[in-house]
């Protein structure tokens, strides 16, 4: 799924990791890194790359990875204007 993939990339990049050791069952807590600052930082710039706003609520109550690719698949896949 390319949602998948962005939102790897994207947390990887932004907090220095290796995109291998993530997965979509990597819950954010153990995330080296992860905090609300950088949570916010994460939510911005998928918002910059995907050109339009993520959920608020359901992006900071994503709990994994995956939990965070359904949030952006709906932006994706034209579900939330």
């Amino acid at each position: 799924m390319l949602s998948d993939h962005v939102v790897t990339d994207v947390i990887a990049q932004l907090l220095d990791l290796d995109e291998d050791s993530l997965t979509m069952d990597t819950e954010l807590a153990t995330v080296d890194g992860w905090d609300s600052v950088n949570a916010l930082r994460v939510l911005v710039y998928l918002e910059r790359e995907l050109g339009a706003p993520l959920d608020y609520e359901r992006f900071m109550a994503s709990r994994t990875l995956g939990d965070m690719s359904l949030v952006v698949s709906t932006v994706q896949s034209g579900l939330v204007s």
